[in-house]
């Protein structure tokens, strides 16, 4: 699987791309995240919260490694192992544009939702209100921190998603619908209204899911719904320097009724990624204003 990876990237390397950083840029960056759940009948909430330095290094000709770590400085209630140093994120990701309109990005390596594998994202606007996009993946399971490593590599899960996203240039509103496969080989299919601000974006989402069974988990409910909120950080414009520190780019909240915690969920490839910012470098939408 690994040679593979190794093939494919190299042989994208001849193909047309560009980067979005400048070549040779080094960013180091920190933020934080906080998880909860009131599903403990011993106590009101439990609680996660984790300290999550990164990076990224823009090789140039659009390619990018980009890492992460995290350690938690507060555990009330989730399991034991997440108290130890872990290993993130770890990725290599190559992006191109096939003519004008066709945006690309290919990535592989170690994805968050102790996920590893690869991933293809497909992005192409069809005109300045209609973008159509894509993804597909194939990822099995691991997890790494200083007290245990294990790459599991005996199932490995296809995952596809694709959609169309509607922008409204009035109210800089951006309508988003997507269906597909998701890590848990469970279908669903997802709506999502998003209002852009400068620096912020609101949005409210509702899925329809199929009911997950497993050994530990039964599904209640095939509604859920809620809320997010991804309000980016400063400094807003990228840096021009070779080597810089900074913040995390932004910070985002999710609310999700009736989620079950299995349903509908999907890994992220990129240590930064959000639903503000799209993962090709596309000029439409939000893209505009980069």
């Amino acid at each position: 699987m690994i040679k593979t990876l190794v093939v494919l990237l190299s042989l994208l390397s001849s193909v047309s791309s560009f980067g979005q950083e400048r070549t040779g840029q080094v960013d180091l960056f920190c933020g934080a995240e906080l998880s909860y759940n009131d599903t403990d009948f011993l106590r009101l909430y439990n609680v996660l919260v984790n300290i999550t330095p990164g990076m990224k290094w823009n090789v140039g000709s659009g390619w990018q490694l980009s890492g992460q770590l995290s350690c938690s400085v507060v555990n009330y209630g989730y399991e034991k192992k997440y108290n130890h140093l872990r290993l993130g994120i770890v990725a290599l990701s190559k992006e191109l544009e096939l003519g004008k309109d066709q945006h690309l990005k290919f990535t592989g390596g170690l994805f968050n939702r102790e996920r590893y594998g690869v991933d293809a994202r497909w992005m192409m606007p069809v005109n300045s209100w209609l973008m159509l996009q894509a993804r597909a993946g194939l990822t099995s399971s691991w997890w790494c921190s200083t007290n245990e490593q294990t790459f599991e590599g005996k199932k490995w899960t296809p995952t596809a998603i694709a959609g169309a996203n509607v922008w409204i240039d009035k109210w800089a509103t951006e309508v988003r619908l997507s269906c597909g496969r998701y890590i848990n080989e469970d279908y669903g299919v997802e709506g999502e209204v998003y209002c852009h601000f400068k620096h912020c974006s609101i949005g409210a989402f509702a899925q329809y899911h199929e009911l997950y069974y497993s050994s530990c988990v039964k599904s209640t409910y095939r509604y859920t719904g809620g809320f997010k909120v991804v309000t980016m950080l400063p400094p807003y414009k990228k840096s021009d320097k070779k080597f810089s520190v900074r913040p995390a780019s932004n910070f985002r909240l999710t609310y999700n009724a009736q989620s079950d915690g299995y349903s509908m969920k999907m890994y992220h490839t990129d240590p930064e990624e959000n639903e503000r910012d799209y993962q090709t470098n596309v000029r439409w939408g939000t893209g505009l204003y980069r």
